[in-house]
């Protein structure tokens, strides 16, 4: 017989990076490896990571077994997502700038890759430096034969055709497949997206690896694949494709609130303060930064939270 399904949590699956530092302990009071950690990734079910229950009765359990198992009490049975889990919620703590980069939509993948999903995300930004900034699209007007001829040239040539953008916590950006963006050094970001891991680099800032090689760069799929017309620089233009994979919102002090879940899974997450979920006699407490499941069959739960919680669904069809 099944266990019944409740709040689930996971351990975190971090990733070192050559632009990661030790934000998501200093900020967060996360207890991290050694390194420079760049990504914890908190609900994820994909080949590069895959996220395991903490506690409760599915200790030990991955999210990939747990939708295989459960299927659309998990899910829902308004997700289209090919029986596997749709979406990935990571945390990012920039402390360098990352490469200036751009991720494929849905078809491009398909036809070109392995994949089945391309890449539209969202950041929220949890925290920033003085002076942080992110490249949030290219500048109006700049074209798709400059932007190549600028990437030959390369380094001033390519931050000219940059928006860069300042930035400071409680912000909220939509990165739609196809925009040209990049975190600058002292972000730390939360992030919903698709579930995929394709991306494709622009400029990397002319750095070099732990073995003093430039890293890999992705000029002829990333010039396919950005966007270059009149409404990429719009923010409701990339919220509303967004929407087509994720829904999102920023819940501030919710006490007690009754989160209905509407047939499909939600992932919350904790920016700071005290947070509980509670559903039946089950109450599951929420540290700074981390991240809860709540599967589709639990219909409900009430939300208790001092601080900011995000909240992240599945788009439904």
């Amino acid at each position: 017989m099944k266990q019944k399904l409740y709040p689930l949590t996971f351990h975190p699956i971090y990733k070192e990076k050559i632009w990661g530092g030790r934000q998501l302990a200093k900020i967060l009071g996360r207890a991290l490896p050694p390194g420079l950690i760049g990504e914890s990734w908190d609900v994820a079910a994909h080949a590069n990571g895959t996220s395991v229950v903490d506690q409760g009765p599915l200790a030990g359990k991955s999210l990939v077994e747990l939708v295989h198992a459960y299927g659309t009490d998990l899910l829902g049975r308004t997700v289209s997502s090919e029986g596997r889990f749709p979406l990935l919620l990571k945390l990012i703590d920039a402390n360098q700038d990352l490469s200036v980069q751009v991720h494929p939509d849905d078809d491009y993948v398909r036809q070109h890759t392995a994949e089945t999903w391309g890449k539209s995300e969202m950041w929220y930004i949890v925290h920033a430096e003085p002076g942080a900034w992110i490249v949030w699209g290219l500048r109006p007007g700049v074209t798709k034969d400059q932007f190549a001829q600028a990437i030959e040239a390369g380094g001033e040539a390519i931050l000219s055709c940059l928006n860069k953008v300042p930035v400071q916590a409680g912000q909220v950006y939509p990165i739609s497949a196809g925009l040209v963006h990049a975190l600058g050094a002292g972000c730390l970001v939360a992030e919903i997206q698709q579930n995929s891991d394709t991306t494709y680099r622009v400029y990397d800032w002319d750095r070099l690896d732990q073995e003093g090689n430039p890293r890999d760069l992705h000029i002829h799929q990333a010039l396919d694949v950005i966007d270059f017309s009149a409404q990429a620089l719009d923010v409701d233009y990339h919220l509303a494709r967004c929407a087509r994979y994720f829904q999102f919102e920023v819940l501030d002090k919710p006490q007690r609130r009754v989160l209905k879940l509407d047939g499909a899974f939600q992932i919350l997450t904790s920016i700071g303060g005290r947070a509980e979920v509670v559903h039946g006699e089950t109450v599951t407490e929420l540290a700074a930064g981390q991240s809860c499941l709540l599967p589709a069959a639990l219909d409900s739960c009430e939300l208790r939270a001092e601080g900011i919680v995000l909240r992240s669904s599945p788009a439904l069809t």
